[in-house]
């Protein structure tokens, strides 16, 4: 596979998802209801083309959803759950070979990006893997969230390479394996259980075989 760059998700990507869901049960009985209406919008924010302002179509959902003020849906976004919400992977491990393989990968002279819906925050800090990430990009910034071609395209041009020179990895198979496919991306996805005509280059279950899957290719 002759690819430049490989690029991950975040959130059940470099870490599991089932030890968030811990870690945030306190954080869901803090903000139950926000909680639930955030969820509802952005999987509708999702399917809504064109955006013009993405900031200000998310604040307006969240306003409508949870019948608040514009000023009071920007402190529960920015606030609780671009700032607190983040807190919770205080201490989360990453998964077991995650360092290990982006360190074999820079040794091959590859550029290494994470691709989050969320912005990234300390989130690799937490993770310990900061020091060995080239750039990190947030969907948002591009207008748009996965699986939308939009943020895939950020990916490409922050490189300067072709989407087919970049290898994007991600354990959600709609935003992220037909989302960079569909963008003409190689992918690899993280999963328990290989999905039938699934259009990924390589699965894997556990990144201590992730190197011997990517040179099978």
């Amino acid at each position: 596979m002759r690819i430049k760059a490989v690029v991950f998700d975040v959130d059940g990507t470099l870490y599991p998802n089932r030890l968030m869901y811990i870690k945030s049960v306190s954080f869901f009985f803090s903000y139950p209801r926000f909680t639930v209406h955030f969820g509802k919008i952005r999987r509708r924010i999702r399917t809504i083309r064109p955006i013009d302002d993405f900031q200000k179509l998310q604040r307006q959902m969240l306003a409508d959803s949870m019948k608040i003020s514009l000023t009071e849906a920007d402190r529960y976004i920015l606030e609780v759950m671009y700032t607190e919400w983040e807190e919770c992977l205080k201490g989360m491990p990453a998964y077991p070979f995650v360092r290990e393989t982006m360190e074999n990968l820079r040794a091959r002279g590859l550029t290494i990006g994470v691709l989050s819906d969320f912005p990234i925050g300390r989130k690799l800090a937490y993770l310990g893997l900061d020091s060995l990430v080239d750039f990190a990009l947030t969907a948002e910034q591009s207008g748009y969230l996965k699986p939308n071609p939009e943020p895939f395209r950020l990916v490409s041009g922050t490189l300067a390479v072709p989407p087919e020179e970049v290898l994007f990895v991600g354990n959600h198979y709609e935003y992220d394996i037909l989302g960079a496919s569909s963008f003409g991306m190689k992918t690899a996805h993280l999963t328990g259980r290989r999905i039938a005509d699934s259009p990924a280059d390589f699965s894997f279950r556990s990144y201590e075989h992730f190197m011997e899957k990517l040179d099978s290719c």
